[in-house]
């Protein structure tokens, strides 16, 4: 008996040295992964190398987590990959001061895309709130995965690198993500709280996309709340998953525009024929579309659909009140219109266009594929490719998104089974305070979105505070300025929920949130059009009687009929 224990030992031993695939240490089945304790290091500041900026100083950490999080296959040899983690602080109060977890909009976007946003909020309230955030697994330094080539520009040339990324790509799900963010909650704020203060709050604010994942963080972790709040800031709900039709949305609240620039006859539609806004858009789309050789776009060397996409990518309120005057100046496009249109086109980058450096087009991709893109009833069958372009190219905005989803999508490629989780709110009812701030004008998630988030969550959650901003679009701690104040509305009801000793955010701000600025008279619209238009004079033009009209076709010597 004994030799055939030898002899098998033997057995294993030579399969393991014949096997570059397996690895032959002994490994141990863990109940948990192991809660290690916080061991900060200095870091700079900002992504240049700045160390510190108006005495506020930084902090990172990495932590080491499995690759799947599938408790009955944790083992010590479990493959994991690095989580990256950072705190800014005012010097003296990182350990008095309450952690606000920040997590980012879209799939793939860094926390370095923040970094001056959390040295301005930092310093603003004197200490009494760190800003705390964590790249996503496969962004940033979280052990980055993404193709080395654009996967916008060249799908065909990262295939190799997904195929020798599977693996990784299958289990960087929303679930998996969820799970990491509970860990490095339990490691800094200690698995019983024991490395807080009792005083000390801890706050998950998250934007977007990034409400989607907070939602499945809430789910992972309903029998075990680790946090004392939530702010959602613009939700995409886990019931809504339909992506397909992000470029109807944002024609929805591109009308809408236009019919706030027919209220405005002052500032806006005085200067459209017949005092009708909504008219000349239309005119516009017809006239670019149907006078090929004689639009003013065709003079540009441009067509509406390039020109949708420019749109989109400035269509926020700090920006969007030039887009009444830019179609404006396309109908009459005259010689100067040529040259605010010309410097438009320059400066204005394609929505579409890859992100900052650390973001991950592909991990977006992926989990969006596997999530988001499908139709919210699982019995409709999705559109077609075709019908989905051809929306895109008949909207006056538009992201584009078909072009980049649907060639990849029929690829099979990217994309992972879904779980138990997907399309799921929490069962478990809860107290926990949900502050959830929505604009009236959010472009990307309008309003029946999320109403129908609330009359969801509510079901589960009494505690839930909805505020919808006026004139407000796509991310309200971003979209909402002020008259005559720095800083947006949004921000001021985030920080007043958090600081409130009730959760009772203050409302004030709602009645300062800026009018739409169409006529251009105030200095914040100078600048932008001075960045935009390369004029601070949006309209350069007084109404007179005269009937607006193209005038491409008078400047080129091409006839036209009335």
């Amino acid at each position: 008996m004994m030799n055939c224990i030898i002899f098998t030992k033997y057995l294993l031993f030579l399969f393991c040295i014949l096997s570059s695939h397996i690895d032959c240490q002994t490994c141990t089945p863990l109940n948990a992964w192991p809660i290690v304790k916080p061991n900060w290091s200095s870091c700079s500041v900002l992504s240049n190398g700045t160390l510190t900026v108006n005495n506020i100083n930084a902090e990172c950490i990495r932590l080491t987590v499995p690759i799947n999080w599938n408790s009955t296959n944790l083992t010590n040899c479990t493959e994991t990959i690095e989580i990256f983690v950072k705190r800014y602080y005012l010097s003296g109060y990182q350990n008095t001061s309450h952690h606000l977890w920040r997590i980012p909009g879209g799939g793939g976007i860094p926390i370095s895309t923040l970094e001056f946003e959390a040295i301005s909020v930092v310093g603003a309230l004197n200490g009494s709130v760190s800003i705390y955030m964590t790249d996503k697994r496969g962004v940033g330094q979280s052990s980055l995965l993404e193709c080395p080539t654009s996967i916008i520009k060249n799908f065909t040339a990262c295939l190799p690198f997904i195929q020798t990324n599977r693996y990784r790509l299958q289990q960087n799900t929303y679930t998996n993500t969820a799970h990491d963010l509970e860990y490095v909650l339990n490691v800094i704020r200690g698995k019983n709280r024991e490395n807080i203060k009792s005083n000390q709050r801890v706050i998950l604010m998250a934007s977007s996309q990034g409400t989607y994942l907070v939602q499945r963080y809430l789910s992972v972790t309903q029998d075990s709340e680790q946090v004392d709040g939530v702010i959602l800031d613009s939700i995409l709900p886990t019931d809504f998953t339909g992506f397909t039709h992000g470029d109807r949305y944002l024609n929805y609240m591109f009308l809408d525009l236009f019919t706030r620039c027919s209220q405005d006859r002052q500032g806006c539609a005085k200067y459209f024929e017949n005092e009708n806004p909504l008219r000349s858009l239309y005119i516009y789309k017809m006239n670019e579309d149907f006078f090929d050789q004689s639009s003013c776009l065709y003079l540009l060397n441009t067509n509406t659909v390039e020109l949708a996409n420019k749109i989109s990518s400035i269509f926020y309120p700090q920006m969007m009140q030039l887009l009444p005057a830019l179609i404006f100046r396309i109908n009459r496009c005259n010689k100067e219109d040529q040259k605010v249109l010309k410097h438009f086109l320059n400066v204005t980058h394609s929505s579409n266009e890859d992100g900052a450096k650390g973001s991950s087009t592909l991990v977006e991709i992926n989990n969006d594929l596997a999530e988001l893109w499908a139709l919210l009833d699982p019995k409709e069958t999705n559109p077609s490719c075709e019908y989905l372009k051809g929306i895109s190219m008949n909207t006056f905005a538009s992201n584009l998104v078909p072009n980049t989803f649907c060639p990849i999508q029929q690829t099979g490629q990217l994309g992972y089974p879904t779980d138990q989780y997907y399309r799921k709110y929490p069962t478990k009812k809860t107290k926990l305070p949900v502050l959830l701030l929505h604009g009236d004008m959010d472009q990307f998630l309008p309003v029946p979105i999320s109403r129908h988030f609330v009359k969801e969550y509510s079901l589960i959650n009494s505690n839930l505070t909805y505020i919808e901003l006026p004139r407000t679009g796509h991310t309200p701690i971003d979209a909402s300025p002020m008259i005559d104040a720095e800083g947006n509305c949004g921000w001021n009801l985030a920080i007043s929920f958090i600081l409130s000793e009730t959760f009772e955010p203050n409302r004030s701000c709602l009645n300062k949130i800026s009018e739409i600025d169409f006529a251009g008279t105030t200095m914040r619209t100078k600048q932008i059009a001075l960045q935009y238009f390369g004029t601070d004079n949006i309209w350069d033009a007084e109404k007179t009687d005269a009937t607006v009209i193209n005038t491409a076709t008078m400047e080129t010597g091409v006839s036209k009929t009335s």
